[in-house]
């Protein structure tokens, strides 16, 4: 197990927080809006606390034990807490529920978030600069994900906000997030202790196996790409671009 320096994992727990803090909030406010029920707000919001605290309760466990550290297991274990926020991602995208919650919110509620990143690249660095991760996972290597936190508020504002660039310049930014975002995915398993391994350099990427960082490829990373897919379905879907008429 990697050894951690204490601020760093308090830095990157209070960003995971502040996500699930998001997430409950947002539910709340569609609640709201939506003009329902005390007694049915009351539920969701009960609902979704439970998922988040089951979640992380469960990927915490998973993290401390070490089961997930058999890098000669296949399929890797560390699908256990990533492919779940998938399949759960995909079951939103099939409910009408879903799709009526969301409406509630203007485009520039996805993007806007997307400004995390600059903090989770900050914090991928100090672990760089601590020798606790490889450089290539840092945006002094291959990782330019910072590049998506930092132009969020700019597309955002611009294209939502002032309305003076075109909803395709969001669209393209989208695409480009969603990129950028599976790039580190791919340098983050190429850089870990498989046999399957293409980065040889050290450390090996051994953090996302441990508490409190196997957090980032079952919150962090879904809770961006989630945000993307909901952007780019909303834009592709709305009448003002003009790439597809769908009556939503």
């Amino acid at each position: 197990m990697p050894i951690i320096p204490l601020h760093i994992s308090a830095l990157f727990i209070a960003l995971v927080f502040g996500i699930a803090f998001l997430i409950i909030i947002s539910v709340q406010v569609c609640g709201r809006r939506l003009y329902l029920p005390f007694e049915e707000r009351r539920k969701n919001m009960a609902s979704s606390f439970a998922v988040i605290f089951v979640w992380l309760t469960y990927t915490l466990i998973m993290g401390l034990s070490g089961y997930l550290a058999d890098f000669t297991f296949m399929p890797p274990k560390i699908l256990l807490v990533t492919l779940p926020p998938l399949l759960f991602i995909l079951i939103l995208f099939l409910s009408k529920g879903f799709h009526r919650l969301h409406q509630q919110f203007d485009n520039f509620w996805f993007i806007y978030p997307q400004s995390f990143r600059i903090l989770m690249e900050f914090i991928l660095w100090l672990l760089y600069r601590y020798k606790v991760i490889p450089v290539q996972m840092t945006f002094e290597g291959i990782n330019f994900d910072i590049l998506v936190g930092v132009t969020a508020p700019i597309v955002a504002y611009y294209c939502f906000n002032k309305k003076s660039w075109s909803p395709k310049v969001a669209v393209v930014w989208n695409i480009a997030g969603l990129i950028l975002l599976g790039n580190i995915v791919v340098v983050a398993i190429l850089s870990s202790p498989y046999p399957f391994r293409a980065f040889a350099n050290d450390p090996a990427n051994t953090i996302v196996f441990y508490f409190p960082f196997v957090w980032l490829p079952s919150v962090v990373v879904p809770f961006a790409l989630l945000l993307h897919l909901i952007s780019l379905r909303r834009l592709l879907l709305k009448n003002s671009i003009g790439i597809l008429r769908i009556d939503t």
